[in-house]
């Protein structure tokens, strides 16, 4: 039986504990928040045995093989560190850390210690998403030469999710005092791993980030200060160009994640429109000629709750890691830094 607590058990950490009770072998046996009646609540919800306010007491009264960190993201790199110093795996939300130094002291404890790490990147879960990667990683589209990704959302305009306005729900979202990176580190986070994990690394980006006037500019103490939109021109290693783009202003889109894969043999086109069902479509062979495009089927796959409680389980390190995390880690800084610099273009150091 694999032994787990959650860190942090705010939204995010609903999925977490959903996800990992689901999977047989696995035993969520505590959770730890520093608002003590949030995580009682959220213990009772799940039927979590254990409740505790503080992390460290909880690695030392808890015999665990692992934790996940579902807590907000400059908490992320103190509770991995620590947990790596008690010898246990780590799944963390994205983004790995605050910023790139921090994200690779994360990768290098864990490697020193050879344990095994996973980042969130929920997007994985997709069949859709596999079945792109194995598609363009097997040569089908050929020299892969042009990319478009977009990950639109609209509830700066519209109230699908509720009322901006008038909840403070939504400040680390749209403050940077209240530990807001905007939509880059948001959302950016997941178009970046997403685009990579199916094209490959990034080699150079330059990146403009915008913040909009909203009429309001602040819940209390708190203003609106965190980048609303992003819009990256991106270099890839194996030498195709790309745009990638993000808003919370795009009217009509809920929360629509795509990527369009051009290469001198076909293309792909992925579209993970929630709640729609996703899509992914190819067009290759004769069909370049006539430019048809045909779906795919994609089989079901594992979560990536899965594939860490079986990477614990086999010792071998899963599909992501905190090195992975910290790659994509360095397109977040090398955005922020590009941005701040004209759009001046960034290279991105492995």
């Amino acid at each position: 039986m694999i032994r787990l607590a959650i860190i942090g058990t705010g939204g995010m950490a609903n999925s977490h504990a959903g996800s990992f009770k689901a999977i047989k072998g696995c035993d969520v046996a505590a959770c730890c928040d520093i608002a003590p009646g949030r995580a009682k609540a959220f213990a009772e919800k799940h039927g979590i045995p254990k409740v505790y306010a503080d992390t460290a007491e909880m690695l030392k009264q808890e015999r665990l093989d692992g934790v996940s960190i579902a807590a907000i993201d400059k908490a992320h790199a103190p509770t991995a560190l620590l947990a790596i110093k008690y010898g246990l795996c780590v799944m963390c939300e994205k983004p790995l850390a605050d910023n790139l130094r921090d994200a690779r002291r994360m990768a290098e404890a864990a490697r020193a210690r050879k344990l095994i790490t996973a980042v969130n990147f929920s997007y994985r879960n997709s069949p859709a998403t596999q079945m792109a990667a194995k598609i363009v990683a097997s040569g089908r589209l050929g020299r892969i030469m042009h990319v478009e990704g977009s990950y639109l959302q609209s509830w700066l305009v519209g109230k699908a999710w509720g009322d901006w306005h008038k909840s403070e729900a939504w400040l680390w979202r749209l403050s940077t005092r209240h530990g807001s990176a905007g939509v880059l580190g948001d959302i950016g986070v997941h178009l970046y791993d997403f685009a990579s994990f199916i094209v490959g690394d990034i080699a150079a980006l330059q990146c403009e980030l915008k913040t909009f006037n909203k009429g309001r500019k602040r819940i209390g103490p708190y203003v609106f200060d965190a980048n609303d939109s992003m819009a990256a021109i991106v270099r890839f290693n194996n030498g195709a160009l790309g745009t990638l783009h993000a808003s919370r202003w795009a009217t009509g889109h809920a929360n629509t994640v795509a990527l369009r894969v051009y290469g001198d043999k076909g293309g792909l086109d992925i579209n993970l429109d929630r709640p729609a069902p996703e899509t992914l479509r190819i067009c290759v062979g004769q069909d370049v000629d006539t430019n048809i495009w045909w779906p795919v089927k994609c089989p079901p796959v594992p979560t990536m709750y899965q594939r860490f409680v079986d990477a614990i389980k086999s010792g071998k390190q899963g599909q992501t890691s905190f090195e992975g995390g910290a790659r994509v880690q360095a397109y977040l800084d090398a955005s922020l830094k590009s941005s701040t610099n004209g759009g001046k273009l960034i290279g991105i150091k492995n």
